[in-house]
């Protein structure tokens, strides 16, 4: 027999007919998924048969070699996949307007961040507070490995990171990019050299982040890193030393008076750009989290009042 053509509108009875098929993939056959469904097999074949009607193609093959999909059947089930999971998430944003939100929301951040111009998250939870009242804030401050690790594990909903690696199980989000230079104290011996050159540089000792290194970046020398530090503050405390160069962002070093008179080494050699990040677990369904993120993507769409160069099209990763 012919099998009819779709004809492109999907009903609640072609939902009800999807879920039964995906079960049976995920059961890995028929007979594997009458538990789940608490369908009996002739039911189960039936409804099946009816999808493959209804879609015009063929699903799947049972026999003495097993279950198994065609490609049409792959296909049809990639996509009912994604039609679920959008549905579901439909159907928790509607309760979620019925449904007062409450708890906590964990946030992890990375230190000295607040003083960038172009860091408005602050804004984000301003927005997130008055339309939750009731949900209350835990923010800590760590480094971007440990918070990685924390929203992976739970113990975190949401971080901000330096946005250095993308991971498979996070969703990454381009707040905005952050800009940074190799700095010197005025007691340093280069501050006074006005023909320094890469060379000078690399004979100097640096000070450097335990969980980053910048060597990918300052892709035409080797830096000499002898002092290991894992916050901001300690990195410019070893500058201020005078006995250690240290990358900085700009904007911490002009928000800071004791380091105003710090200088940039070699600017069109060691400058560099970092982008900053907002992980989210990709599985969450936190209602919370869940709500934090439509705020950061409603701001970043009205590009107000992210700066143009944060402003991403879509989820990174």
């Amino acid at each position: 027999m012919k099998l009819k053509t779709f004809t492109g509108r999907i009903g609640d009875g072609d939902i009800r007919l999807l879920r039964i098929f995906c079960a049976v993939v995920r059961c890995g056959g028929f007979a594997a998924a009458e538990s789940e469904l608490q369908l009996g097999l002739p039911s189960i074949s039936r409804y099946v048969k009816d999808l493959e009607t209804r879609l015009g193609v063929r699903l799947c093959r049972r026999g003495r070699t097993g279950f198994s999909l065609t490609d049409e059947g792959r296909h049809v089930y990639a996509s009912s996949l994604h039609l679920i999971s959008n549905l579901e998430q439909f159907e928790a944003n509607i309760r979620s307007m019925h449904t007062e939100l409450r708890g906590t929301i964990e946030i992890g951040v990375i230190d000295s961040v607040l003083a960038d111009p172009a860091m408005n998250f602050p804004e984000v939870l301003g927005e997130f507070r008055k339309l939750y009242p009731s949900v209350e804030f835990h923010i800590t401050t760590a480094t971007s490995n440990v918070i990685e690790q924390s929203v992976l594990d739970g113990t975190l909903h949401v971080g901000m990171v330096i946005g250095r690696r993308h991971i498979n199980q996070l969703d990454h989000r381009l707040l905005y990019k952050e800009h940074s230079n190799l700095y010197c104290a005025p007691s340093h011996p280069l501050y006074a050299k006005s023909d320094m050159t890469v060379e000078d540089v690399q004979s100097c000792d640096k000070a450097g982040y335990t969980f980053l290194t910048d060597s990918d970046r300052f892709r035409s020398s080797e830096l000499h890193q002898t002092a290991s530090v894992d916050t901001m503050e300690s990195v410019a405390i070893m500058i201020a030393s005078g006995h250690y160069l240290g990358s900085l962002p700009d904007h911490y070093v002009k928000s800071h008076w004791r380091l105003q008179n710090f200088k940039p080494i070699i600017p069109d050699v060691y400058s560099f750009t970092t982008d900053i990040e907002l992980i989210t677990r990709r599985d969450t369904s936190s209602p919370r989290t869940l709500a934090l993120l439509e705020i950061v993507d409603a701001m970043r769409v009205r590009s107000l009042p992210w700066r143009q160069e944060g402003v991403n099209a879509g989820k990174l990763g």
